[in-house]
């Protein structure tokens, strides 16, 4: 026993030269004094010696223990002093330029409505703006939309289900709420657009659940459409760098009267030289949305007087606009998060 005990600290030693790490050093310390170890085993063997057998070799086993214990605790020390060595000798070059993050980019939508805002803010606009969920009053009724208009009807338009009770609400189908909450809170002249996210029951290549919109709205004593042909002339020219032409066609809006179809000259035209434009389809002309005079209900709606002022608004897509500037074919793609489509973009 006596032998093997000694045979057994001998072999700890000699593989303890090789331990380089203290990671190394504790497997080292369980494979021999662990409770599985092979001195702890021999331990355990006690019971068939003798009285006086076993008092000669437990003092041999704790002496052998203790000199196991200080070489393990004498090597961890040398190794921590290695690894202080080693870490103060380090030489880091100071002067040498960190490794810089790639440069992300913004969204195309957020690079289109920042532009939109910043050309109509020169135009003297100011930035309104309210919450996605909204009153169905501010959403439909003081927009003069009807009870049973189809705009209302839950196949397009997500209702909130509004468990406090008492309150009607939906996700906002427009940002034209804004526009009344803008003529609610202050006295014309009222001059704003108001460009955010909004909501309807829709999803194909052109069209998404949730998309962006921009609105203007202009109220003062003697506004005329020909006031809105010429901003609308002014904001096309000041956007897309060049003069182009503006055409008004009659259409029905429940909050305009009269209301159109705001349609500008293809500025993508002269890009085709002398084939098919890709973006106007040949008509040369593109849509841009929905415009007209703000409807005398709408006025009465929200406490201006229709024999003293009028007022003319418009709404189009940020989304549309971005897809133009970007020449993007399906919408999807804007709203997919892939990040390869998105680092083709730069502000």
């Amino acid at each position: 026993m006596l032998d093997t005990l000694e045979a057994e600290k001998e072999r700890f030693l000699a593989a303890l030269k090789g331990v380089e790490g203290e990671e190394a050093l504790y497997q080292l310390q369980v494979s021999f004094v662990g409770k599985k170890g092979s001195i702890t085993g021999l331990s355990k063997k006690l019971g068939k010696l003798s009285v006086d057998e076993r008092k000669a070799f437990g003092k041999e086993l704790n002496r052998v223990k203790g000199e196991i214990q200080a070489a393990l605790d004498g090597r961890r020390d040398e190794l921590r002093d290695a690894a202080r060595a080693r870490d103060l000798g380090r030489v880091e070059d100071l002067t040498m330029p960190p490794k810089r993050p790639p440069r992300g980019s913004l969204h195309p939508i957020t690079i289109a409505q920042r532009a939109l805002i910043d050309t109509f803010r020169r135009m003297g606009f100011d930035v309104a703006e309210g919450p996605h969920i909204e009153h169905a009053n501010y959403n439909f009724d003081a927009l003069n939309f009807q009870p049973d208009h189809p705009a209302r009807d839950m196949q397009d338009t997500f209702v909130v289900d509004d468990r406090r009770g008492g309150e009607d609400l939906v996700l906002r189908t427009h940002t034209s709420p804004v526009q009344i909450r803008s003529m609610l809170g202050r006295t014309p002249p009222v001059r704003i657009i108001a460009p955010g996210t909004v909501f309807r029951c829709d999803d194909d290549a052109t069209h998404s659940p949730m998309f962006h919109q921009i609105e203007g709205l202009f109220v003062d004593r003697g506004v005329t459409m020909a006031d809105l042909k010429a901003t609308m002339i002014q904001f096309t020219a000041a956007f897309f760098g060049r003069a182009l032409d503006i055409r008004l066609r009659p259409s029905y809006f429940p909050f305009v009267e009269p209301g159109a179809e705001l349609d500008m000259q293809c500025p993508f035209c002269e890009r085709a030289k002398g084939s098919v434009c890709s973006v106007c389809k040949g008509a040369g002309w593109i849509e841009l949305g929905g415009s007209g005079m703000v409807h005398p209900a709408v006025f009465e709606a929200v406490g201006v007087d229709p024999e003293v002022y009028t007022g003319w608004a418009f709404g189009f897509g940020i989304d549309r606009m971005a897809m133009l500037m970007y020449q993007i074919p399906d919408l999807r793609q804007m709203f997919d998060g892939d990040v390869r489509f998105l680092r083709g973009f730069s502000n």
